[in-house]
């Protein structure tokens, strides 16, 4: 049985992104993967049962090098070429339109992250330290920055939309290149500001 954990906020009118837990590990899964050209350099994701599990962009860096970061989260699942299973997810966040499932696996803390990500506004940008301040861990400024770099499922969990204090843009387990070009057709403003208060 799939739960909802949360519904990630629209990050453009009509996309949702319902998110869950379940399966809790990757014991026995079955991953479909697929490679997809989009403008920010090839997205490469993963996912069983219609839910993305993963997802990354090749560009700066190389597919061979996301698919090896990818594949590594989940050692004990058996992956399948099968782009025709993950192309409507893709395809959902291209448009901006429609509803995909996201499945997260992590520690408590990391999922507090992750959800406090959900909760920033597309076009708008969040600093590491109001991330820190808003899951009330506002000492834990390392360990918040390291959760939002190991986000499994990149574009759908919006760790792009985090930047500096100072308002440089931060960097992005992707590339710099990728993470300016999410923010720039989201409409971001990515420097010097990022929001006060969400």
């Amino acid at each position: 049985m799939t739960r909802t954990l949360f519904l990630l906020a629209p990050a453009e009118p009509g996309l949702r992104v319902a998110i869950t837990t379940q399966p809790a590990e990757d014991l026995g899964a079955v991953l479909c993967r697929g490679r997809f050209p989009t403008p920010f350099g090839t997205a490469i994701a993963y996912g069983a049962g219609g839910t993305l599990w993963a997802l990354g962009f090749a560009g700066p860096t190389p597919e061979d090098q996301v698919e090896a970061d990818l594949t590594a989260r989940f050692p004990r699942a058996k992956v399948v070429e099968a782009p025709e299973a993950l192309a409507p997810a893709i395809q959902t966040l291209l448009s901006g339109r429609g509803e995909i499932a996201v499945r997260l696996g992590g520690t408590e803390f990391q999922l507090q992250v992750w959800r406090a990500l959900t909760q920033v506004p597309a076009g708008q940008v969040i600093s590491y330290a109001m991330l820190a301040e808003r899951i009330g861990r506002p000492k834990a400024l390392r360990a918040v920055g390291t959760a939002v770099g190991q986000n499994p499922v990149s574009w759908a969990v919006p760790c792009h939309r985090v930047t500096r204090t100072g308002g440089a843009i931060g960097g992005y387990h992707w590339g710099e290149a990728v993470k300016r070009a999410l923010l720039t057709r989201e409409g971001a403003s990515i420097a010097p500001r990022s929001i006060a208060a969400l």
